[in-house]
Order: structure tokens, then sequence, then C-alpha cells
């Protein structure tokens, strides 16, 4: 039977750290673990954007407050945040496509809600 967690939950409660400690427990217990998380961006204090974190360490922008696409790029907005489709496409697309029918319970995801936090 597949089983799925969608975490949600307002900023700062400790989504992404509870899905750190659950898939380095399951990682140390030896189950195959892949997926990834998001991680919030700061400078100085502020919220600047997010970065995209797979379990296996590669990491990159997933978006950024008002960052400018690249020439002839078509962009994408959530928010005030500008999404960075090619690190996304990168990162989080071979991700979910190497789901199977063995692995579908173990796939990870921190559902960031940036469109509810960019609306507060």
């Amino acid at each position: 039977m597949a089983r799925h967690v969608f975490l949600t939950g307002p900023p700062g409660v400790g989504k992404t750290t509870l899905i750190q400690k659950a898939s380095e427990a399951l990682k140390s217990s030896g189950a195959p673990v892949d997926g990834f998380y998001t991680e919030e961006v700061r400078q100085g204090g502020r919220r600047i954007g997010f970065d995209i974190v797979t379990l296996s360490g590669m990491r990159g922008p997933l978006s950024r407050v008002g960052s400018v696409p690249l020439p002839g790029k078509r962009e994408c907005r959530v928010g005030q945040y500008v999404v960075d489709l090619m690190s996304f496409e990168q990162l989080a697309l071979p991700v979910l496509r190497n789901v199977t029918r063995e692995n579908r319970n173990h796939l990870l995801q921190d559902i960031v809600t940036c469109v509810q936090s960019s609306s507060k």
C-alpha cells in the first residue's frame, strides 16, 4: 500500500527540519530514500527566495524575489517570486521521473506554500 505524506503549515514551524530528520533516519535504517525539499534563502534577515535541495545533496535556486529571468526565457512568477524553471527541471524533475512502484513510498517532498507566504 502506497503512503504519501503532505506536510503543510505556516512558515517557521519546522516542516523542512522534519523532512531533513525523517530522511536521515530512513537513510540510516537502510531504506532507499529519494526526493527533494525546499529551503528558504535569507539575506540581511529577510527572505529573498527558496533553494531546492535533493536528498542526494544537490542544490540550486528555486525562486528569488524580483529576480529577472534570462533574456529570451519565459518568466514564471508565484507571488513576488520569480521561479528558476531550469533549476527546477534539472533538480526536481529527475527525482519525480524516477518514481517507480518500488520506491514511491520513499519519495519525500516538502511542499512549501510560497503562494500563501507571499500573499500575507
